[in-house]
């Protein structure tokens, strides 16, 4: 066992090395969240160059590995380096504060903390993709916010028991709580505490000099300059004791070969600096949102800032009143990877649920929700057995990078065309939901892709921005697309086993359902399926050549497919029409139109296998199918027989409608591939028309939905309307756009139905 100071578990570390220490204490700066995030990507970055495998690493020429965002350091047994060993201390600090939600690797859940079980190098990089370097390597990429509470806390304790000396401790005090009160003061001196130490140990001294905290800091008190930026003199100082620790280090240690890329960590010091965290404007991360909505009963769920339980009741009723019982979101924590590109960071929320039942059919009810003292209030609509509106889009595809970015537009029939839409689009998806909250839909189908990456929170923070408001009223009914499995581009982890299942948790722990379920809502059948997957994986008959089997199969002989003959059997049976809904699209003219495949011509991702679907869809008189995927508006129909339940058949066309045109891209078709099917395609069937200045006036491809309007015609006879809606943006001459309006393409299309309960 190494024996250091930092083995002492991290409380009995503080309480007993106070004594001597001088009367000035050091005061540090309030954090919050956003800091501690913003804290850790920047020293995750300066230690392992922003990259996940360099959380376990082992430097050549060194005597120990150095693990974690701070690369703290670890011995192996025996060794016994001129260096503070700092992981043991950290552990113990981390697993205190993250065990709920990132519990220890089992191998290393022990006390005391061991010795690094490698006995060198070679022995530890040969063990790079073992499972015990990989769970460790997952622990800590997910606690890297409690790692940089670590590094603040052990630096503010240690300075605060430094002992005096030579009487200038309280100089150099005074010194550091300036640096401290400037913008980019507390990452500096938090960044070069964790780079080099503090400096106090003398056995990191190389020909009596020191290179740590305590000698910059001196260095700039020697100085004395009154006219230079205090942070610039503290990188300037921090450059020079640099410089001659490589001067004084043993020549076998060819310290030379790190020392431009310390210069140019210390550099930067000057220009970096947290933002603020602020006070949270609201007791809730999520307002609270109808989750599902039945006959009888609906879900209400939210989430919260802090832990304590919130109160919801019913139309102002103490007789209706209920307690939630929070439970933490694990689930939402941010990737470490994400890190770097947020500008406001928040801790893990609280979860509430609560179900309610006995509700009247066709009734209104007043739900308000008080959380810590913020209240907020929903209307609660109760679906009819008479009738049904919703609204079905795809491909949101929500990122704080949306706003700004204005999508290729290419004109009808035009190649390789760069025209941009005139709004980006955050303010076409808003345009988008306004024209929906003012249709008052039962619900809102999504067919897929919500957010860009599924696996990136700071995404999902995104689509709640955007629809909290309209989901207090209204429940939103998802699919999970592609982008949905994705975890995110790189160290995020794309769509691997672990990257796509933490992708599908949150999507789970903000909807509440299964990849494929039903909806019944008064007159119609909703069966959702999960079709991002197939079989045999990189066939032409697989949906996704990258996800594997995290997404569950939808072919004949599995799971779904069984599911999914009792679903359709009964909906045939029970409802007046019968919808179905999923990502892909079988019938499209756009990039996944294409034959499966990676290469020339072919598509990752294709919907051309789900085209096998279609002879079910026939059979048992399936009348509209939704999609999304290909960012287009288009409508397919597939003529044959269908099967009626007391034996007989008739003539019955499937209508497929591939409606991925929510707030995302705006694609055109692919030259060259037809869609034999199609019936309507905005890009050929709505042409632009354009006033003499040049402004347009109608047509095109835009943002936008299908709305559909099912009623009661009497005497057992049933009407659904499904209209394509888009929102027109209403331009002026100058080329900006001074509103939107919602408009309709020139595909509605009216189906009728005989169904008597």
């Amino acid at each position: 066992m190494a024996h250091s100071l930092w083995w002492i578990p991290f409380a009995l570390f503080l309480a007993g090395c106070g004594s001597g220490a001088a009367n000035t204490q050091l005061e540090m700066p309030q954090l919050g969240d956003a800091e501690y995030h913003w804290i850790a990507a920047r020293i995750f970055e300066n230690e392992t160059n922003g990259k996940t495998q360099y959380l376990t690493f082992w430097g050549a020429g060194e005597d120990f590995p150095s693990m974690g965002i701070g690369h703290f350091i670890w011995f192996p047994e025996g060794v016994d380096a001129p260096f503070d060993e700092t992981f043991p201390t950290m552990l113990e600090y981390v697993s205190e504060r993250s065990r709920e939600c990132v519990p220890l690797p089992q191998w290393l859940d022990q006390r005391p903390v061991p010795d690094a079980p490698w006995r060198d190098k070679a022995s530890f990089d040969a063990q790079q993709e073992s499972e015990r370097l990989t769970s460790l390597r997952q622990w800590l990429a997910s606690t890297a916010p409690q790692q940089a509470q670590f590094i603040v806390a052990s630096f503010k304790q240690r300075w605060n028991a430094l002992e005096p000396d030579s009487g200038n401790k309280d100089e150099l005090t005074a010194q550091l709580q300036a640096l401290l009160s400037t913008p980019g003061g507390l990452f500096a001196v938090v960044d070069y505490f964790n780079f080099k130490g503090l400096g106090e140990n003398p056995r990191e001294r190389y020909a009596g000099e020191g290179w740590g905290l305590v000698q910059v800091l001196g260095d700039i008190a020697s100085a004395a300059d009154n006219d230079t930026p205090l942070v610039q003199q503290f990188s300037e100082a921090a450059a020079n004791r640099l410089r001659l620790r490589v001067a004084n280090a043993p020549s076998e240690r060819d310290e030379a070969r790190w020392l431009d890329g310390w210069y140019r960590r210390v550099a930067a010091y000057a220009t970096k600096a947290p933002p603020p965290s602020g006070a949270a404007a609201s007791r809730y991360r999520v307002s609270p949102y109808l989750q599902t909505v039945s006959h009888d009963a609906a879900t209400v769920v939210w989430f919260s800032e802090l832990r304590n339980a919130g109160t919801l009741r019913v139309d102002d009723q103490a007789s209706h009143e209920y307690t939630s019982a929070p439970r933490l979101a694990c689930e939402l924590a941010y990737h470490l990877a994400e890190f770097r590109n947020l500008e406001v960071a928040h801790s893990l929320p609280y979860r509430h649920e609560i179900k309610l039942q006995g509700l009247e059919e066709g009734g209104s009810y007043r739900i308000d929700v008080e959380q810590d003292g913020d209240v907020a209030t929903l209307q609660l609509r109760m679906p009819k057995a008479s009738q049904a509106r919703f609204v079905v889009y795809g491909d949101s595809e929500t990122e704080p990078e949306s706003t700004g970015a204005h999508v290729k537009w290419p004109a009808p029939g035009a190649v390789d065309d760069d025209r941009r839409y005139p709004v980006d689009q955050t303010s076409g998806y808003a345009a988008n939901l306004a024209i929906i909250a003012e249709s008052e839909p039962d619900f809102i189908a999504i067919a897929g892709d919500l957010v860009e990456s599924g696996g990136e929170q700071r995404d999902w923070d995104e689509f709640w921005l955007h629809n909290a408001t309209l989901a207090a009223s209204v429940p939103i009914v998802p699919a999970l697309g592609n982008h949905d499995y994705y975890g995110g581009p790189g160290d995020l982890g794309g769509y691997g086993r672990a990257a796509a299942q933490r992708a599908v948790s949150k999507y789970q722990s903000y909807f509440g359902r299964p990849g494929y379920y039903v909806l019944n809502h008064g007159p119609i059948a909703l069966i959702v399926l999960d079709a991002n997957n197939g079989k045999p994986e990189r066939s032409l008959t697989d949906t996704n050549w990258y996800l594997g089997d995290v997404a569950p199969d939808w072919q004949e002989g599995s799971a779904q497919m069984a599911w999914l003959l009792e679903a359709l059997a009964q909906a045939q049976r029970d409802k007046a029409f019968t919808f179905v809904m999923f990502h892909p699209a079988p019938y499209s003219s756009g990039i996944h139109g294409r034959t499966p495949g990676v290469g020339e011509a072919e598509n990752f991702s294709s919907g051309r296998p789900l085209r096998a679907l279609t002879p079910l869809f026939l059979r048992y008189g399936v009348d509209a199918v939704f999609n999304g995927h290909d960012e287009i508006y288009e409508h397919s129909s597939v003529q044959g027989m269908e099967t009626l339940t007391d034996g007989g058949q008739r003539e019955h066309s499937v209508h497929f409608f591939t409606v991925g045109i929510g707030g995302d891209g705006l694609r055109g078709p692919i030259p060259g591939l037809e869609n034999p099917h199609r019936v309507f395609m905005a890009d050929k069937d709505s042409p632009e028309s354009y006033d003499a200045n040049g402004v347009l006036t109608e047509g095109g491809k835009h943002y936008g939905h299908l709305l559909v309007d099912v009623s009661h015609q009497g005497e057992g006879r049933w009407e659904a309307r499904i209209e394509p809606v888009y929102a027109f943006p209403v331009m002026n001459p100058q080329g900006g756009v001074d509103a939107f309006e919602p408009r309709i393409y020139d595909d509605v299309l009216t189906l009728t139905s005989e169904h008597v309960d």
